[in-house]
Parts: structure tokens; sequence; C-alpha cells
């Protein structure tokens, strides 16, 4: 095993030589830069100051004679041969990366419950979508308007991008989608958009909401915690109308196999038989968090509930720069 240290920020991660380096430092949750992943385009272009690296054949294309020579070097193609310390401007916020309009192709879809199918959009095998765990892509189609779905996989390089779409009472689009889209349908994408976003260098304890389908940019916030082996406790709160409204078990299945994960699902419809929570989601978590200072929370769904939840939890001690929504940005009063 060989240890990668990037000098910029200081992180350290532990390779077997066998990855290329840009991949074993997107497992450990480094936000390396990278765009084709395929050695063409030199985005993942690094300085090695310690160390040994290798490639497996050629020196790609994309990086000259020149560049390697002054000790750079494609992370996306090669390979530690030894413990290497290397210089590379991580990316920390949403402004550091490219928004990029790519073809994508309809890899699977599946209808989860009544009213949500779940779609896999493959991106082209020598393209790749580099995007923050919470943000969300326009989905678009010649025959209808561009729509807006938050991305709900974790990061990664595997070319697949998942999105929750729910069937929308007089949506043209999604009344497409749910009925007729088929496999291997061709597509666009345009994104990553949005600043809303996971704050991983934050020690702090993590409030997830979710209304109906803003449970997605939680999964991929979740998930991505999950491979980053991120410790922090997070605490899950998912809002729908009735039980058949939770349409993934992952919830529950994340808190039973992690001690720093806890779920609590929220009908606000419930029938007879249900002995769980009832009611307002921000409710529930108001019950729950007498002070809510020290925690920050990410609120994904209708506007009136992300609404609704930061006035009520700034009055329980919220500080505002802790609340980030996907829903639209208001003003508030509140703690700085």
């Amino acid at each position: 095993m060989f240890t990668i240290e990037n000098q910029i920020t200081g992180k350290i991660f532990r390779t077997d030589g066998d990855s290329a380096i840009l991949e074993d430092a997107l497992i450990h949750g480094l936000n390396f830069p990278y765009g084709c992943q395929k050695g063409f385009c030199g985005k993942c272009k690094a300085t090695i100051i310690e160390g040994e690296v290798g490639y497996k054949g050629d020196v790609p294309n994309g990086i000259t004679p020149e560049e390697v020579a002054d000790g750079m070097a494609l992370l996306c193609q090669c390979y530690a041969k030894s413990d290497v310390a290397l210089a590379v401007n991580e990316l920390d916020s949403v402004a550091d990366i490219e928004v990029r309009t790519l073809p994508c192709k309809v890899q699977s879809i599946e209808r989860l419950n009544h009213d949500v199918v779940q779609i896999f959009l493959k991106i082209p095998h020598a393209e790749s979508l580099q995007y923050l765990a919470g943000q969300y892509i326009d989905l678009i189609h010649p025959d209808f308007e561009p729509r807006a779905f938050s991305i709900a996989s974790a990061p990664s390089n595997d070319g697949l991008i998942e999105l929750h779409v729910r069937l929308v009472e007089g949506g043209k689009f999604t009344h497409f989608i749910f009925n007729q889209l088929q496999e291997k349908s061709l597509l666009q994408l345009e994104g990553p958009k949005g600043d809303f976003f996971f704050r991983e260098d934050s020690k702090k304890p993590v409030i997830l909401m979710a209304g109906g389908t803003g449970f997605a940019p939680i999964k991929s916030i979740v998930e991505h915690a999950i491979s980053t082996q991120l410790n922090r406790t997070l605490y899950i709160y998912w809002g729908v109308r009735d039980e058949v409204d939770l349409y993934m078990d992952l919830p529950m299945q994340w808190a039973n196999e992690n001690d720093n994960i806890h779920f609590v699902p929220v009908l606000s419809q419930p029938n007879k038989d249900w002995q769980g929570r009832a009611g307002f989601v921000h409710k529930s978590i108001l019950a729950d968090f007498e002070d809510l200072t020290g925690y920050e929370v990410y609120a994904c769904g209708s506007p009136d509930m992300v609404k609704s939840a930061a006035k009520s939890f700034v009055e329980q001690g919220m500080i505002k720069d802790n609340f980030f929504s996907d829903a639209f940005v208001f003003a508030f009063t509140g703690k700085k």
C-alpha cells in the first residue's frame, strides 16, 4: 500500500497501486478535479512533488512531454509506484465545477410506487459528470421544456446518474417519463447545478429533512457520507403523506447498519394502522431537538415545507448559516 498526500490541503489517502490515483482519491471523498477520465482533456493534471507514478502503456495525449518533464501527471491515468506527495487544487465549492451539457441514455427505469419512478441515466463512456452530493441536473428532451431533478446517486465516476421522478398532475414531461419513456431512449442533461451540497469539512451533527422525492438529494448525501466513512451523526427525517409514499427502504437499512445514522419517518395522512410519527415533518424535528444551535440542517422538499421549517428552527436556536435548502432562497431573521 502507498500513501498519497495532497500537500495543498494536507489530506492523505492510501492506494494499492492497482487503481488510478484519481479513482482512489474520489473513493476516499477527495474532490479532485476531472473531466473525461480518459486522458484526453487534461483537467486532472497535478504536480508530483515527491515519489514515482507510472502509466499502463504510453503517456496519454492530455499531457505534453514538457509537462511530464516538469513533474506533472494525469491523475485519471497514472498509478502510484511509491508513496506520493502531489499538489492539486481540490474543488471546495460549486463555483469550481464546470456545468456541462452531455448526451445520456436511459439505462433503466423502474416504478418504485404508484407515482415515483427511478431512472438511471448512462453518460457516454468517454465522458463524465463531476458533482457534489445534493446538486441537481436539468433533463432535456426536444419535445418539452427542460426540467430540474435532484441527483439521487452519490458522486462517483461510474457514469451513472440516478433520478427519482414523481408524477405531477398536469406535468407533461413527468407524464411522459412515467408512462412513455423507454430504456435506451436518448436524452440530454445539463449540470451540475445548485448551491445545495453537503459541507463535508464541518464537524457538526446533521439533520436531513426530506419531503416526498426530496429524499433524492438526501440519498446522495447519505450514501456519500457512508462511502467516505464520515462519522458525523446523521438524523434523517422523511415526511410523506401515507406509508406507501416511503418508496425506498434504504433509510431504515442505513440506520440498522450504521451507529451514527438515525431514521424517523413521518406521515401527514397516516392510516389507522400506522404506529409511528404523524403530522408535519419539521414539527417532529422540533419535538426531538430542544436546542438546534449546534446542528446543520439540510432541507429538501416543497417551498412551503422549507420555509416553515426555517422559521421555526431559527426560533429554536438554529443558526441561519447552518441551514441549507434546495427549494428557494428567502430572507428570515435569526442568529448570524
